[in-house]
């Protein structure tokens, strides 16, 4: 194998949507369950709801009608994007580029070459080293174009602001204007996030990703985020080696379950109460948030 590639066998085929993002732009591919992002507003986002052969489904937010788009069509409200076709993909081959900037949050389709996919993630020099095993790639000289306006990042001084008090064991509560605060900023927390997510294959757990944070480090996989470093998270009663299972009885089982979480969090302006379901060291615990 070239070892410039770290290769993930899919378990079985997995059909992928290529989208071409903007005229004579990169392409990007997404596949059932994942969601795709408004270049200049990341808040606003699409879920794939199904990948055929011929078409692609999508639908906006949370209460959105599902739109099926044929091949060649242009997507709504995504400038210049367009949806070139489909493919067939058993093989993933990821490697990583560091650079100063990183105009591309999404992994970025480099060839496609019968199943196998080989894609490209831009990596900034102060994120943490790929995981173990995953080879680095050294940055491409810079282009004489000028250079895209760095990316927004999660204010960890706002986090640090926001209060929140234990009343009673596993019971906290939260300054509703502070909370209203972060989440005014989410379009930041998912520009934050988005370029901190590393695929790593592992033979025991399968297909997970190594997420950096200014809220808290972790491990994520189909059981659930298992924390790694919870930093400011650790004020909410979060501890090294927790593994979140279910907000508001809604798995946590992918790097789409967090945005739609996310999501469902911010757009619900009647929501007041937040509950995380946990096991910590083989017991199931319950930490509930009350937004006052």
């Amino acid at each position: 194998m070239d070892p410039a590639r770290t290769e993930i066998r899919l378990p079985a085929p997995v059909r992928y949507a290529l989208i071409r993002q903007g005229p004579g732009g990169p392409q990007t591919v997404v596949a059932r369950g994942d969601l795709l992002f408004h270049p200049q507003d990341p808040a606003r986002s699409w879920n794939v709801e199904e990948v055929t052969a011929g078409s692609l489904v999508l639908r906006q937010g949370p209460r959105g009608r599902p739109q099926a788009l044929p091949v060649g069509s242009p997507l709504a409200g995504m400038p210049g994007w367009i949806f070139t076709g489909t493919a067939l993909v058993e093989e993933v081959h990821y490697r990583y580029r560091v650079v100063d900037r990183t105009p591309h949050p999404d992994p970025i389709l480099v060839t496609l070459q019968g199943a196998r996919a080989l894609l490209e993630v831009e990596i900034r020099p102060s994120q943490p080293a790929p995981p173990e095993g995953a080879p680095r790639v050294a940055a491409a000289p810079p282009a004489p174009a000028p250079a895209p306006p760095a990316r927004a990042t999660l204010d960890g001084d706002m986090l640090e602001k926001l209060r929140i008090q234990e009343t009673s064991p596993g019971l906290y509560e939260m300054p509703a204007a502070e909370v209203q605060a972060v989440l005014d900023n989410a379009g930041r927390v998912l520009a934050d996030l988005a370029p901190l997510v590393l695929p790593h294959l592992s033979l025991q757990t399968g297909l997970t990703f190594q997420i950096t944070s200014a809220a808290g480090d972790g491990v994520l996989s189909a059981q659930g985020f298992t924390v790694t470093a919870p930093k400011l998270a650790e004020r909410a009663g979060i501890q090294v080696g927790d593994t979140i299972l279910r907000v508001n009885g809604q798995p946590v089982d992918g790097v789409a379950s967090l945005y739609r979480l996310f999501q469902a969090v911010r757009q619900d302006p009647a929501l007041h109460t937040v509950q995380v379901e946990l096991d910590r060291r083989g017991s199931r615990l319950t930490k509930t948030y009350r937004v006052r």
